[in-house]
């Protein structure tokens, strides 16, 4: 499917904030996590920012964009990730999310500042399993842990440079994957019916570039074989329900913004933040998310 990638992730954290703190309140959300993404909002922004004003690096030196891209086409600078993990690290202890992964994590980069970018990179691309096992047995704790940190440290610098590679590419594309984000090839995160033509919209959970896919195929891995596609919804008339892929047992969230109120638009932060009740309908029956959610603008 050809399409022209659009970047979610350079709103603006404050319009980000706003909808966010629209949720709270809401039926089965989470108000403590709902703040948890807020503070995420504003850290991984900062961090968007201060690349902003540096060097370009990677895919953005004059050369012809690559796309997607790869890790050695993205700046992960040591002392913005230092700094976003201690933020991250400060969110969960104010909102109860802490962990003793966490925590270890901290104090591991704390004394080796140099391995964050090896982390960012290895859970951003691939991810490559290989690395992430290694870490974890050298500072012991879980890969998954080392997966969702790993991707939110390094979601806005991948985010940034996709911005970046879109701009001075300025061109259509076909990707190479379907089910992939043509700028980072990371996994989607959300899915979206267009209030305007009912197409199908699939936003990276990673960089936050939004591309047009086949309706009936599997977000996950891909198949287009409608036996193994289904659906779980809570209510029938719902505009966001789960949809599901028995080959893969994976799922994915989707909203359908033609039953929702006009002027209401789709921002997968707050669709993240606001429907932890459709990660626990999946789960329980069965179905997984292997890709940590990790973007925040």
């Amino acid at each position: 499917m050809t399409g022209m990638a659009r970047d979610q992730g350079s709103v603006e954290s404050t319009d980000v904030a706003v909808h966010l703190r629209a949720v709270i309140g809401r039926p089965q959300v989470s108000e403590a996590y709902v703040h948890f993404r807020l503070d995420m909002v504003a850290a991984q922004q900062a961090v968007r920012r201060a690349l902003a004003t540096r060097p370009p690096d990677g895919c953005v030196t004059g050369e012809t964009p690559r796309l997607p891209m790869n890790a050695s086409d993205v700046a992960f600078p040591a002392d913005l990730l230092g700094g976003l993990l201690q933020a991250l690290r400060a969110a969960a202890i104010a909102h109860g999310r802490e962990t003793e992964d966490l925590r270890r994590l901290t104090a591991a980069a704390a004394a080796d500042p140099d391995v964050l970018p090896r982390l960012a990179a290895a859970a951003a691309f691939g991810p490559d399993v290989e690395t992430l096992e290694s870490l974890a047995r050298r500072w012991r704790v879980y890969v998954d842990a080392l997966l969702f940190v790993g991707r939110t440290l390094a979601s806005p610098c991948v985010a940034e440079a996709a911005r970046v590679c879109v701009s001075a590419a300025g061109v259509r594309f076909h990707p190479t994957e379907p089910h992939r984000c043509p700028c980072c090839g990371s996994a989607p995160s959300v899915a979206r019916l267009r209030r305007a033509d009912g197409l199908r919209h699939l936003t990276c959970g990673l960089c936050g570039t939004e591309w047009q896919a086949m309706r009936l195929a599997c977000a996950c891995c891909g198949t287009p074989d409608r036996q193994a596609l289904g659906v779980l919804r809570l209510e029938d008339a719902d505009a966001r329900w789960i949809e599901t892929c028995e080959r893969c047992k994976g799922y994915i969230k989707t909203v359908d913004e033609r039953k929702l109120p006009d002027g209401e638009t789709v921002v997968p932060v707050v669709e993240e933040a606001a429907t932890l009740h459709l990660d626990l309908l999946a789960e329980r029956e069965g179905y997984i998310r292997r890709i940590p959610y990790a973007l925040s603008g």
